[in-house]
């Protein structure tokens, strides 16, 4: 339109100034809106019919309060969008970006333009309160053109006027809050989210991009946040992923430093209506986890305050997150493997990657095809050896985890793949460990409480304990599962045979259920009580009985069986190590065992150790982004 800037706020309706629409008026000489205007936009153009408030202008100078105009198009726009208003005054310093049409560099055609302008405070005009920038052009013809919080995604106010007349830097903006009051039905339509412009979080993107994080945050704030990151060690990438989700939008490259993370999560927006804002995530991120507790409320005011600069209403958490355990500096890669369906042959296989087991993971592969077992050994022979090489400067151990279907544990050999060297099997290189993908939720408080005792040196008044389920052992599911339950500190189960017999997957089914995190077995048979383990003894015989070769009547013990030599040699290992160090311990047994012959029957011979954190962040969880009261 000629006499100014619009932009389209509804269905047909686009709103702009007031005096923008105004004509003199030669007899009076005063100036009054005109009924119909002609408005133009990039392929298209038609007549409106004009509403202006107030309507006219007696005398000299600005437009009286708010000088606002909503012109309603005489003919419908097919697929029209438009933009988002907020009424939520930006912070005093905030950048804010006007749009608008000028004629001041093009001379007869006006062109679109853009200036970058320092909300400096709040100014009265007219009896009203209006919206005072600095420090960017606003040249003539922009007047009517929107003023956008970058960071907030929505239009605070309507830029009215520069600076002085003749002066084309900083000026005045009706705030947004003048729209509502003054056209109501109008406001009621913009708020309607399922008609905005589909390509406005893409060009609000591309604005913020580099400088949107500077705009939100002071120098000395930002001094504040890079302590605190430095100071816990995190990997860039890994806390972007951490704020934003593993919804949040993916990166081109890995982050180099934390003034990247920051850049980025200003860019982010929520994944979900009502969460947190990623940047504002960040700052509790990094307050739940810094040692002193003067800075962790330092930051925590920082996320309150900042959400309010994002036109967020915030409500802080209740406690500051708890901190997982361990808080070792251990990193993981975790290889998870999700069934496909009802084919229980092929799975479809994701590799995530934790720079801190404590936080969250980083994506390295997630297929979208089944594969067997045999494909997805080779796909973890491909990608393993890098994920581990960019993990190399973040921890001081390393564990390399298979989450596999409970169904699949008792028969998971993971520790003797090897990565092109058949003589360096994993299990000898890393602590590797099983995982189970299907806990269900109702153990999940039985399950916490045990791993905390397990890291614990005294829980409750008791010692976390390990126990055991012999190759002797005949209990019906239901008695193991009561065992379990009533022994209230056990952490650790030892079963002393590979549990794909009947007996042995009915062990480990009850311990999971009883929520036990933790449960080591060999991947060898007892021969000698093989038929208890299939459970054929309950029909032949007793549960137990003399070991072969005993008296009947005897009251000697019994002779030690294979079991049985296992069970002990893992005592006796254990008798100076807490049990809270078992994936350390396993990997040195397997160690050992490979460097004595082959037939020996030493303990780390095909050693298993289920190892199953239920406080660490998981590809499962979801979004990360939750509100403040709800945890994560």
């Amino acid at each position: 339109m000629p006499g100014g800037t619009g932009f389209f706020v509804a269905p047909g309706k686009v709103l702009t100034c007031a005096h923008a629409v105004g004509a003199s008026q030669p007899d009076s000489g005063r100036r009054s809106a005109v009924e119909r205007v002609r408005v133009s936009w990039p392929g298209g153009g038609c007549t409106g019919v004009v509403t202006a408030h107030p309507p006219v202008h007696n005398g000299k100078g600005l437009w009286p309060f708010p000088d606002l105009a909503v012109i309603e198009l005489t003919e419908p726009v097919r697929d029209q969008l438009w933009v988002p208003l907020g009424d939520t005054m930006p912070a005093i310093g905030d950048r804010l970006y006007a749009a608008g049409y000028s004629t001041v560099y093009e001379k007869g055609e006006p062109r679109l333009g853009g200036s970058t302008v320092e909300y400096e405070f709040p100014q009265a005009f007219d009896g009203h309160g209006v919206l005072k920038v600095k420090g960017g052009e606003l040249a003539p013809g922009m007047s009517g053109g929107p003023l956008l919080v970058p960071g907030e995604g929505r239009v605070c106010a309507v830029v009215t006027t520069t600076r002085r007349e003749g002066w084309p830097h900083g000026g005045l903006a009706v705030p947004v809050s003048a729209v509502r009051e003054c056209f109501p039905d109008l406001w009621e339509e913009n708020q309607h989210p399922h008609r905005h412009n589909s390509a406005w979080p893409r060009m609000l993107s591309v604005l913020r991009h580099h400088s949107a994080h500077r705009n939100l945050l002071s120098a000395s704030e930002r001094q504040a946040l890079e302590a605190a990151a430095q100071g816990l060690g995190l990997d860039p990438t890994a806390l972007y992923w951490q704020a934003v989700g593993d919804l949040g939008p993916a990166l081109d490259k890995p982050l180099e430093d934390f003034e990247e993370v920051l850049r980025e999560c200003a860019d982010a927006q929520p994944a979900q209506p009502g969460a947190v804002h990623p940047l504002v995530h960040l700052v509790e991120l990094l307050a739940a986890d810094v040692p002193v507790e003067a800075v962790a409320r330092h930051l925590m005011d920082l996320a309150g305050r900042l959400a309010g600069r994002l036109g967020q209403s915030y409500t802080p958490p209740a406690e500051r997150p708890r901190s997982r355990v361990p808080r070792a500096r251990l990193s993981a890669v975790e290889v998870r493997l999700t069934p496909d369906g009802c084919n229980r042959r092929r799975h479809l296989l994701s590799v995530w990657k934790y720079p801190d087991v404590n936080e969250m993971p980083v994506p390295v592969l997630c297929t979208d095809t089944s594969m067997t077992l045999v494909q997805i050994r080779e796909q973890v022979k491909r990608v393993l050896p890098a994920a581990v090489q960019s993990l190399k400067d973040h921890a001081d151990d390393l564990v390399v985890e298979f989450t596999f279907p409970s169904s699949m544990l008792h028969r998971a050999n993971v520790d003797e793949w090897n990565l092109g060297k058949d003589w360096a099997p994993l299990g000898t290189q890393f602590m590797v460990v099983l995982r189970a993908l299907d806990r269900p939720g109702e153990t999940h408080g039985h399950w916490e409480r045990r791993w905390r005792n397990l890291h614990s040196e005294v829980s409750d008044g008791s010692r976390p304990t390990m126990d055991w389920v012999d190759c002797r052992n005949a209990d019906t599911i239901d008695k193991l599962f009561a065992s379990f339950q009533t022994a209230q500190s056990l952490a650790v189960l030892a079963v002393s045979y590979q549990p794909d017999s009947k007996a042995g997957k009915l062990a480990l089914q009850a311990a999971l259920y009883a929520g036990v995190p933790a449960a080591i077995w060999p991947r060898v048979e007892c021969p000698e009580h093989a038929d208890i383990a299939s459970g054929r003894a309950r029909e032949t015989g007793p549960a137990s009985g003399p070991a072969d070769g005993a008296d009947i009547g005897s009251t000697s013990a019994p002779t030690p069986c294979t079991g049985d030599r296992f069970l002990a040699a893992v005592a006796q290992q254990l008798a100076d190590t807490s049990l809270s160090d078992l994936p350390q311990l396993v990997k040195m047994l397997r160690l050992e065992a490979r460097a004595q012959d082959q037939g020996t029957d030493h303990c780390g011979r095909g050693l298993t150790l289920l190892w199953d954190d239920p406080t660490r962040w998981s590809p499962a969880d979801g979004t990360a982004l939750a509100a403040p009261a709800q945890g994560r």
